[in-house]
């Protein structure tokens, strides 16, 4: 059985998840726009070189202009193309990097310097200065292949690392939008059945715990007791000692192939909580604790309070394993929770007493045995459960 504030915490933790991928991913878009835009600054180094040497030296000062501005733009696009990208360190190699941009700007400097030679050269030696700078032009050349070599190498590796990204997200959605909605269904569906609970006759069954104790709290606050004062406990709304032996032959709770067990319950500061808290408060608590007990409640069963404020438990149930156990989890249970009061929320634990209804026995007999029990339950410290051996 599902619980509901479990489904929408993960579903928070899941949409959580999801924007934390989503993130990922558009990072990862930024970091492979940030190399296209070095790969962009490799290929204008080309454009820019190719101006340089087909510049006329017809015209000095114009010459002298366009490639100064040249060399400039080729020291900035040499800077871009080094620029530090934000998830370097996860797809480059740091030093293979610094060492292609290291060659790269000295490769540019010298190409630059032995530019510039030439354009200011006189005619006699320009033959010889363009066969330096030619020179210069393969070796800048080389480096800016090399260095465009390995942006697309880590270029293609971004891709497919964001490629994954990509998918695993879909498929991630895809599953959270199918079992989600399967989640949801079950929950709208809950409450489809706590709407119809009056109209329909037929037994409710939940998928949802919040659902469940909802609606056997509804079916334990409308038996036919509710119609008999003298029945119930005015404190609790529960059933007392005559409704419970009133209602024990009218739900043939021993006639359904299972066995009957008893488990009475006391709160082990019982007598600290009554000198302390008012009447309302002590009226809450024994409904809060109806309401803890009656979550394992089953159709058979019957819960009730005696007038000296123990809880009374009869249980239907096809082995004495299964109604131990559900004993020891409602005391655990108890202990677990905290109960409001004015003074503030406050904490008890159950002493309890387990036994076997026999056909023999009436129910009164058979809750004094359990009190014995209870008694052994306290000699251990309370907040257990005693069964007799």
């Amino acid at each position: 059985m599902i619980s509901i504030r479990k489904v929408f915490f993960n579903l928070k933790m899941a949409l959580l998840l999801l924007g934390i991928g989503i993130t990922v991913l558009s990072v990862q878009l930024f970091h492979i726009s940030q190399y296209g835009e070095r790969l962009s600054a490799l290929k204008n180094q080309h454009l820019l070189i190719e101006k340089i040497i087909n510049t006329d030296l017809s015209d000095p000062k114009m010459a002298s202009i366009l490639i100064n501005g040249a060399v400039s733009e080729i020291a900035l696009s040499v800077k871009l193309s080094g620029q530090e990208a934000l998830l370097d360190i996860f797809v480059s190699s740091n030093e293979e990097q610094a060492s292609l941009l290291r060659s790269l700007e000295l490769s540019s400097e010298a190409f630059s310097d032995s530019a510039l030679i030439w354009s200011e050269s006189l005619a006699m030696s320009r033959s010889s200065q363009n066969s330096r700078m030619m020179t210069a032009r393969s070796a800048f050349l080389a480096d800016i292949d090399r260095m465009i070599d390995y942006q697309i190498h880590i270029i293609n590796q971004s891709i497919i690392t964001a490629r994954i990204t990509a998918i695993l997200l879909f498929f991630t959605c895809v599953f959270l939008l199918i079992f989600y909605r399967y989640r949801l269904n079950q929950i709208y569906h809950d409450l489809n059945k706590i709407s119809s609970i009056d109209i329909d006759g037929s037994k409710k069954e939940a998928s949802t715990k919040e659902v469940d104790f909802i609606l056997k709290k509804i079916l334990r606050q409308s038996p036919q007791n509710m119609l008999n004062p003298t029945l119930i406990h005015p404190l609790s709304g529960l059933n007392n000692l005559k409704g419970l032996s009133s209602l024990f032959n009218t739900k043939k709770t021993g006639k359904s192939g299972n066995t009957v067990f008893l488990a009475l319950f006391e709160i082990d500061q019982y007598e600290l909580i009554n000198s302390t808290l008012s009447k309302e408060d002590i009226g809450n608590l024994f409904i809060k604790l109806g309401e803890i007990i009656s979550l394992y409640e089953q159709p058979l069963d019957l819960i009730g309070h005696l007038e000296d404020d123990r809880l009374v438990f009869i249980m239907s149930r096809s082995s004495k394993q299964t109604a131990l156990q559900e004993c020891e989890t409602i005391v655990q249970s108890v202990e677990e929770s905290s109960f409001n009061a004015q003074l503030g929320p406050i904490k008890i634990t159950l002493s309890a007493g387990f036994i076997l209804k026999t056909p023999a026995k009436s129910i009164e007999e058979t809750i004094e045995d359990a009190s014995k029990l209870i008694e052994k339950a306290k000699e251990g410290g309370g907040n257990r459960v005693a069964q007799l051996r």
